[in-house]
């Protein structure tokens, strides 16, 4: 959750037209999987994935995870 909330901090700054997603993906590992399987990723909690024209371009997790880092991938 402290990511989360750190990440959400920043929210402001992030593009009107990119969509944010939050998944509770240890409830559901299932859906985890497919996700790991899909973008070839290794499941981590938390963890930010940037998913671009169908491909993940940022991979981050735990401390990693930053608005600004995200900024940078999509400009």
């Amino acid at each position: 959750m402290m990511a989360k909330r750190r990440f959400e901090l920043d929210w402001d700054n992030l593009p009107e037209e990119m969509s944010l997603y939050f998944l509770d993906l240890i409830q559901h590992r299932d859906i985890s999987n497919q996700v790991a399987q899909l973008f070839q990723v290794h499941h981590e909690s938390p963890q930010l994935l940037l998913i671009k024209d169908g491909e993940c371009i940022l991979d981050q997790s735990h401390g990693e995870i930053s608005v600004e880092d995200t900024l940078v991938e999509i400009s």
